[in-house]
C-alpha cells in the first residue's frame, strides 16, 4: 500500500501530463454526461500571489493538516507528533509524540483532535494537555477523519468506512471504497469520499450504508470538502473541481500552479489551506477558493 506521503511528493511535471489528460476528459458523473470546462475558461491561481500566499515556512514534512476557527493549523507527521502552528504570528509547538505512523487528522471544536495512523489506529489528543487516548484499533490506515457531533468518521486504505463513538464503540459503515485521502460530512447524514485508484467520487448514507457513484473517471481525486455552498469540492492533480452532487454536473473552478501536488483543505469562508512538503516545508493560503454566493 502506498502511503500517504508518497502521493504527496509526487513531481511537478507528472502532475502537468495528467492534469492536461484530465481537462480532455469528459465527466460522467451518475449516469449522466457532465462536460468539463475548457482549459482556456479555467480561472488560474498562481502561488505566490496576492491571491496565494505562504504563511508559514519551516514545518518539515507534516502528512495531514486540520484548521481551528482561531487560526491555527494542527500538523501530523509520520514521526508519531502532534505539531501546532499559528496562522498570524508562526508561533508553533509540538502538541503530543507518541502516536504511532500519523495520517488524518480532525478537530471537534471542544479542545481534542483524533488522529489516525497507518497501522490503523484512531486516537483522541487533547490539545490542551497533550494527553491520548486510544478509541480503536485494527481498522487499516486511517488517512483520512471527520468528526461530526459525537461521532468520528474513519476510512483510508481498507476501502471501509468507520464510524467510532466518542465512547469507542466501532461500526462498519459500508467497505469496498477504496483508497481514499479525504473524507466530508454534508450535514445531511452522507459522507463523501474520493477513491484515488478507480477515481470514484461516492456518497455514503451514513445510517444505512448504501454507497453510489457521483462521479468517476477522475485521476486520483483528493481534497474532499463539501462547503457551505452545498457543493462538493476536490483536486484532480492542480485542477479544482465543484461538483452538484444532487445533479451530478461537475465543473472545474481552478487551476492552481506552482504548488506541488495540490491537496487542500477549506474553511467555512471558502479559503483553501494546503501544506506542501518541497523545500522546508510550507503551508499556504488560497483566498476566495471558493467564491461567496
Amino acid at each position: 500500500m502506498t502511503s500517504a506521503a508518497s502521493w504527496r511528493t509526487r513531481t511537478a511535471a507528472r502532475t502537468a501530463v495528467h492534469t492536461a489528460a484530465v481537462l480532455l476528459t469528459a465527466l460522467t458523473v451518475a449516469g449522466l454526461a457532465g462536460t468539463a470546462a475548457s482549459a482556456a475558461a479555467v480561472p488560474v491561481v498562481t502561488c505566490p500571489s496576492s491571491s496565494c500566499t505562504s504563511l508559514v515556512t519551516g514545518l518539515g514534512e507534516p502528512v495531514d493538516a486540520a484548521y481551528d476557527t482561531g487560526d491555527n493549523a494542527y500538523l501530523t507527521y509520520q514521526n508519531g507528533e502532534l505539531r501546532t502552528v499559528n496562522l498570524v504570528t508562526g508561533a508553533r509547538s509540538t502538541v503530543a509524540t507518541g502516536l504511532g505512523n500519523l495520517r488524518g487528522i480532525a478537530l471537534d471544536g471542544t479542545g481534542s483532535a483524533y488522529v489516525g495512523d497507518f497501522d490503523g489506529n484512531l486516537r483522541e489528543v487533547d490539545l490542551a494537555t497533550g494527553q491520548q487516548r486510544l478509541l480503536a484499533s485494527g481498522l487499516g490506515a486511517l488517512h483520512a477523519i471527520a468528526h461530526s457531533g459525537t461521532t468520528i468518521y474513519a476510512t483510508g486504505g481498507s476501502g471501509k468506512l468507520y464510524e467510532v463513538k466518542e465512547s469507542g464503540t466501532v461500526r462498519v459503515v459500508a467497505s469496498g471504497l477504496g483508497l481514499s485521502q479525504g473524507i466530508a460530512v454534508d450535514g445531511r447524514g452522507g459522507a463523501y469520499t474520493a477513491d484515488m485508484f478507480t477515481g470514484r467520487i461516492l456518497r455514503t448514507d451514513l445510517t444505512t450504508g448504501a454507497t453510489r457513484t457521483v462521479a468517476t473517471q477522475f485521476y486520483e481525486p483528493t481534497s474532499i470538502s463539501v462547503a457551505t455552498d452545498g457543493q462538493v469540492y476536490f483536486a484532480v492533480g492542480n485542477e479544482v473541481t465543484r461538483l452538484n452532487p444532487d445533479t451530478g454536473v461537475g465543473t472545474q473552478i481552478a487551476s492552481v500552479r506552482g504548488l506541488n501536488f495540490f491537496a487542500f483543505k477549506l474553511d467555512r469562508n471558502g479559503n483553501a489551506y494546503t501544506t506542501q512538503v518541497t523545500g522546508t516545508g510550507s503551508l499556504w493560503k488560497i483566498a476566495n477558493l471558493v467564491p461567496r454566493r
